[in-house]
């Protein structure tokens, strides 16, 4: 069965319930004595330099005084860190039932493994949790929405009171990302955001936790950081929508389908049985490079990434479309293939690839996905060799190469949109994962990746396009390290 599911009340038990099936512990693993902890949500590395902090008002059945809160996934609680005044609350006019999370990102959490990539890696990792939020509230019915209008400032000032929280120490550097809405009503509302902006907190005397004994700066990273730090601007995606629905609206003359149609079903269908997944999705370690991949799950699983099924939706044009590494799949030739996400980028990536790509359709491709073959033949070395030479890449039944529009949208909003191309990705990763574990396959991320032999092959040489992210997705092994599934209470 699947449908809109009835949106459950904002209670203490509902609110637990989200966080644990989006960013709590899941399971454990061990091995020569040493045991760690795997997280709903996914990381590079199992470090999780993602941090989740809760604005709350309280209310009837929310048993948590106005606050700024954090989320601790360790022991699944909220540690109040502000105070908010009532009457500020009340003043923000939120809908009943609304409360705000920001998500937040310490470098020093990956940087100390991966270098001047972690920013990367970082963005990525925000990108899957964002997606984890949302897959989580749309199985309580709820609704999480991007408040893209606050800046960066805005929201460190809002958690620690200072306008930027960019500091050296023993803690590390911590910069909120991105404030959200979760609507407990199932509907998105409009936030005016000089009111939330305008939140009076009363911070504790409280101290953080010691991240590291010593941290090791990154200049990259700060340069990256700082450039990608976004402003306040009011409406950032309005002018750039508007003429995307224009351009659309001339594209679908004489069809039925429409932006505005494809745009009122924020939440999407969904089973009872789809939620149950979201706790055990695991990252795949090794796959079986014979397994092969029945037709209609391998198109289930591409569906499952399409932007119209994205929780939380994004406000942006989608930017990227991801290139298929076709191995095993039935009834489909192997060979290299692009989905597109956006329908509208197919002449411009027409273009800026190898001309002697054939761009046929599939004969078997249902209505809804624009999947073209370019090239016919074993692409497991080209998917094994691009992918830092890993195995995985070419065991699973397909592997991805996530390409984005580069220049253009950076260039039309800003330095701070970089991250924004990174999020995309995270959240086709999270949609890869869910969707195989639904269909009895399982995925794993690829962050390290030869982006420059992917464009060679692409036929890509400028920045127009960029390659972002990797991906794979077959039947995997059994991980031995695996102890045990962390059920608990939610």
């Amino acid at each position: 069965m699947t449908g809109k599911l009835r949106p459950s009340p904002l209670t203490s038990e509902n609110l637990s319930r989200f966080f644990f099936e989006s960013l709590a512990l899941s399971g454990r693993k061990a091995v020569a004595g040493a045991e760690w902890t795997l997280r709903v949500n996914p990381s590079s590395g199992n470090l999780h330099p993602t941090e989740c902090y809760l604005l709350a008002g309280g209310g009837e059945e929310l048993d948590l005084s106005p606050g700024v809160y954090h989320y601790q996934p360790k022991d699944h609680s909220l540690e109040l860190l502000a105070g908010i005044r009532e009457e500020s609350w009340q003043s923000l006019h939120l809908p009943p039932g609304t409360i705000l999370l920001i998500l937040t990102t310490i470098y020093w959490r990956e940087s100390w493994k991966y270098g001047a990539r972690a920013f990367r890696y970082c963005m990525l990792d925000l990108g899957h949790a964002l997606a984890a939020a949302g897959e989580a509230a749309c199985c309580l019915g709820w609704t999480l929405s991007l408040q893209e209008e606050l800046g960066t400032d805005d929201l460190a000032r809002i958690l620690w009171n200072e306008p930027d929280k960019m500091t050296d120490g023993p803690t590390g550097k911590e910069r909120p990302d991105v404030m959200l809405a979760l609507f407990s009503d199932g509907r998105v509302h409009r936030i005016d955001k000089c009111l939330i902006s305008g939140i009076e907190t009363e911070p504790l005397s409280l101290r953080p936790n010691i991240l590291s004994p010593s941290i090791v700066p990154w200049q990259e990273i700060d340069m990256a950081s700082e450039a990608a730090k976004k402003p306040q601007i009011s409406d950032a995606y309005s002018r750039s929508a508007a003429r995307a629905e224009e351009v659309l609206r001339i594209e679908l003359k004489g069809k039925s389908a429409s932006i505005k149609e494809a745009a009122t079903d924020v939440s999407g269908d969904i089973s009872r049985e789809y939620c149950h997944i979201l706790r055990r999705r695991r990252s795949a370690q090794a796959m079986d490079g014979r397994a092969t991949m029945p037709l209609d799950s391998f198109h289930a699983i591409l569906k499952a990434t399409m932007p119209e099924r994205a929780k939380p939706g994004l406000p942006w044009r989608p930017q990227v479309n991801p290139v298929l590494f076709v191995h095993r799949v039935e009834e489909m030739d192997r060979g290299l293939y692009i989905l597109l996400r956006d329908e509208r980028a197919k002449e411009d990536l027409r273009g800026a690839m190898d001309p002697d790509f054939f761009w046929e359709r599939p004969s078997r491709t249902p209505p809804g996905l624009e999947l073209y073959q370019l090239a016919q033949g074993d692409a497991r070395l080209a998917a094994k060799e691009s992918s830092c030479r890993q195995d995985i890449a070419s065991d699973g039944c397909f592997a991805v190469a996530m390409i984005s529009r580069f220049e253009d949208p950076i260039e039309e909003y800003g330095p701070w949109f970089y991250s924004r191309l990174y999020w995309e990705c995270g959240m086709i990763g999270q949609a890869l994962y869910l969707s195989s574990e639904a269909t009895g396959y399982r995925g794993c991320g690829i962050g390290c990746f030869f982006d420059g032999m992917v464009h060679r092959m692409l036929g890509l040489f400028d920045l127009g396009y960029q390659d972002l992210y990797h991906f794979t997705v077959g039947r995997a092994l059994t991980d031995p390290r695996l102890i045990d599934q962390l059920a608990g209470n939610s």
